[in-house]
């Protein structure tokens, strides 16, 4: 069997199809997979880890414009897809359609009825209820252009016709159901580490040194509202009287970098930040094991609600505590991992008095961090994960 994987982004990197390519390569599949490039010096035919990479050259703003545009009177993206989708099945004899992303369902329906392939639909997130959260869906001019009330009917329309859904945690499996897709055609592949993978990278020494002697405690990954970093900064005036060399090192960026900067000035702490921009995979562990405490500050909201992030499980696995918000699948991680401590979403007075009390618990930090470990070793890892893509895939074969 051929599987043609479709991704709108870059590839690599994205944690969650590298996993999945290389899971479903190492049992025996082909995979072949249809991304962008947003980089003209990039080999536009490549391979990953036995998986042939196809990829369109396209800048980041044409494709972050037509992708916002999906779903209403000047979707000019779809149509581009369903052509790219087309070319791509026909001269790469695919057999099934691995889509990935929710938005993406639309050009995959139209290319495939030139083919009546089976098609699967990889829900990375819970993109409608996101829009409630995202810049370009919120402020003009796509709050006047993007209906969410129109994606909530697209998204039973595509989830219903889709052959499969998959998707990253349980209460999103529940939600899906919930809009009529029969639960046995609902696999749930969740975002857990892959071990082998994330512990092969090296540490660096610079990373390691420079946070050594202080109170650490990181966040990895986007910065958006929705990310709730903001409520973070907010609680460091009562963190630093506490512990003055207290350091808050985020690891990322996105589009309210600049207004998180402003607030920290207003705040007198911009000293007690470190702002690191966006960084490579493979420096992400060293920031990881540089630190004292992790952090997820996600506002709780019906997206959170029903996804869950990768740098849960990269936290727990190198045994740092983490320190979280009350979203629905993180606190049921937590709770019945013991591996951190939850507040209450956008608290800074909760954040800081939780964190404060974890500072001055070493031995629970300890405790926190083996506990974290034991039960992604036992359970929260990869290669349990993927085998329920391999149960999909070998079950689709006996149809």
């Amino acid at each position: 069997m051929k599987i043609g994987m479709i991704l709108d982004h870059q590839f690599p990197p994205d944690i969650r199809v590298e996993n999945e390519a290389l899971t479903l390569t190492e049992h025996g599949y082909e995979v072949s997979l249809l991304s962008f490039s947003h980089d003209r010096d990039i080999n536009l035919i490549d391979v990953y880890h036995d998986a042939e990479v196809h990829r369109i050259y396209k800048n980041k703003t044409w494709v972050k414009k037509g992708r916002a545009l999906i779903n209403t009177p000047f979707d000019y993206y779809t149509s581009f897809w369903k052509n790219q989708i087309i070319k791509f099945v026909r001269e790469n004899k695919i057999d099934i359609l691995h889509i990935h992303d929710l938005y993406m369902l639309g050009a995959a329906f139209k290319a495939n009825k030139n083919f009546g392939l089976k098609i699967i639909a990889d829900l990375h997130e819970n993109y409608v209820d996101g829009l409630s959260n995202y810049l370009f869906a919120t402020t003009f001019p796509g709050n006047i252009i993007i209906s969410q009330k129109k994606w909530y009917r697209r998204e039973k329309e595509w989830c219903n016709e889709a052959d499969f859904v998959v998707t990253v945690i349980e209460e999103a499996a529940d939600r899906y159901s919930g809009l009529g897709v029969p639960r046995e055609n609902i696999t749930v592949v969740p975002n857990y580490v892959n071990i082998k993978k994330f512990l092969e990278h090296p540490d660096d020494p610079d990373i390691m040194k420079r946070y050594k002697k202080k109170f650490t405690t990181t966040y990895i990954g986007g910065f958006d509202h929705h990310r709730g970093i903001e409520s973070v900064i907010r609680a460091l005036p009562a963190i630093v009287k506490v512990l003055p060399d207290f350091l808050l090192v985020l690891v990322g960026s996105g589009s309210n970098l600049n207004s998180l900067k402003v607030l920290a000035r207003e705040l007198d702490v911009f000293e007690n930040i470190s702002f690191e921009g966006y960084q490579p995979q493979e420096k992400l562990p060293s920031y990881i094991k540089a630190s004292s405490i992790c952090l997820i500050p996600h506002l709780k909201t019906m997206h959170t609600d029903n996804t869950i992030p990768h740098k849960l499980f990269q936290y727990m696995l190198l045994e740092k505590p983490v320190l979280a918000t009350n979203c629905r699948p993180i606190e049921r991680i937590l709770e019945e991992t013991k591996a951190g401590v939850v507040y209450t979403s956008n608290s800074s007075s909760e954040l800081a008095e939780k964190l404060i009390y974890l500072s001055s618990k070493p031995t629970l930090i300890t405790e926190m961090g083996i506990d974290g470990k034991k039960a992604v070793y036992n359970k929260y890892n990869w290669e349990n994960a993927g085998s329920n893509l391999l149960k999909l895939y070998k079950n689709y074969n006996r149809m």
